[in-house]
């Protein structure tokens, strides 16, 4: 097969854009089918046509459609906190605009044609980029100031990755836009990953309780016809949507602190720990990402989009899955540190989070912190190692051409500060402002 250099990928992606209209007359949401195949193979039974259009329906019923989008009705959680049905409205249904010149169907125009219409990373170009872009339907977003995979980002995360995109990436700027329109997507970000996220606990309840092809996990024609079996039928799937949108709640609460960074932390000294640090067994940067940060480490391994489909021991296992829709598996690269380019931010502080968060959803760990009362044997890493690593990476950015056995100064390669933090608008009392 000939090669596709990126001049034609980007003609090709143009061409499937416009060929597709970005979702432009689609109402309806694509069902997780990808995800059902993988239940049904685990199980290995097959849903029937009535018991898959209940699941489809019931998501209906809650969440409305792509062009009329709707908030659940929910009791004991401030839903109005993390979906508002105006901001709903504002990104949903085909791109148009009214008379006082707001702008709507923000979704399609500017995210659908990489991130597909109900959110599932597959729009019409993504089968050229890399890497892919974000599915969001299982509510795990990589770059974010909330630890772990379980806890969701907070709107200033995915605020922060609308406005100035992901440097490496095909994502681009929407700096652009006005803030309501970035709140808008977020909004609507949020709403797609928490249907998503009901769609997959729906398939599993599905598959994991109904006993034959005449069982049904709810019939919503009981609203009409006997509402007290509809109540007994809806409230544990209400109870399933309220956990899901009680984590995206309770997110602003969880942010990992980021304490100040120690006396001299950009000094030649720190440099030199931090690249002790970066290779010791403890933090353990250079198994994946090289001892010269260039991440030519020794990982293979896939993300969790790709790993839910993917056996090593028999590649044949994915084809059921890319024949209902899911992108070719492909391996989770380490960055190159020496490029500079830091997806989720490049603020001292966005590094330091993301040394001690990890990665949600991909092969980057956490790495746990020393408490304060741990005994002196412990090896886990303090705050202010914490902060050593990080200013070794960004002096790794600084010295592209970095030997394994080269000792760390500063840029101007004596003993003075690390040069390179006027670039990152972090300062804290004694730092200096470079």
């Amino acid at each position: 097969m000939p090669r596709i250099d990126a001049a034609q990928k980007i003609a090709w992606s143009v061409l499937l854009v416009v060929a597709a209209g970005c979702g432009g007359n689609e109402s309806q949401f694509p069902p997780n089918r990808v995800y059902l195949k993988k239940q049904e193979l685990a199980a290995q039974i097959e849903l029937t046509e009535r018991q898959r259009h209940d699941i489809e329906e019931t998501l209906q019923y809650l969440f409305g459609t792509a062009d009329e989008p709707q908030v659940p009705r929910l009791d004991g959680v401030e839903l109005s906190q993390v979906l508002q049905l105006d901001k709903l409205q504002a990104a949903a249904g085909p791109v148009s605009s009214d008379q006082a010149g707001r702008h709507y169907g923000l979704y399609r125009k500017h995210c659908a044609h990489c991130h597909g219409l109900s959110g599932d990373g597959a729009g019409p170009s993504a089968v050229f980029l890399d890497p892919y872009p974000r599915d969001f339907r299982r509510g795990i977003f990589k770059y974010k100031a909330t630890p772990g995979g379980l806890a969701p980002p907070t709107d200033d995360d995915l605020i922060q990755a609308i406005r100035n995109g992901n440097p490496g990436s095909a994502m681009p700027s929407f700096a652009l836009l006005t803030d309501d329109e970035i709140e808008s997507l977020v909004c609507y970000v949020k709403y797609l990953a928490i249907r998503g996220e009901v769609e997959r606990a729906l398939i599993f309840e599905a598959i994991d309780q109904l006993e034959d092809e005449y069982d049904r996990l709810i019939d919503l024609s009981l609203r009409k016809r006997d509402e007290e079996k509809f109540e007994a039928q809806i409230r544990p799937i209400l109870a399933l949507v309220r956990g899901v949108v009680q984590r995206w709640h309770d997110a602003p609460g969880e942010v990992t602190p980021v304490p100040p960074p120690p006396a001299n932390w950009d000094s030649p000294e720190a440099i030199r720990r931090g690249r002790d640090l970066f290779a010791g067994k403890v933090a353990n940067c250079a198994k994946c990402h090289g001892l010269t940060g260039r991440g030519d480490g020794e990982n293979v391994d896939y993300d969790d989009w790709a790993r839910e489909i993917v056996d090593p021991q028999n590649p044949a296992a994915v084809k059921p899955y890319l024949a209902r829709g899911a992108l070719a598996p492909r391996l989770a690269r380490p960055r190159n540190l020496a490029h500079g380019l830091y997806r989720g931010g490049s603020r001292p502080e966005d590094l330091y989070r993301r040394i001690v968060n990890g990665i949600a959803g991909t092969p980057m760990p956490a790495i746990p912190l020393r408490p304060a009362d741990a005994k002196p044997e412990d090896q886990r890493l303090t705050p202010a190692d914490v902060w050593h690593v990080v200013v070794y990476v960004l002096w790794l950015a600084e010295t592209p051409e970095v030997a394994v056995d080269q000792q760390p100064t500063s840029s101007a390669g004596s003993t003075a500060s690390y040069s390179g933090r006027r670039c990152y608008g972090l300062y804290w009392p004694g730092m200096g402002n470079g």
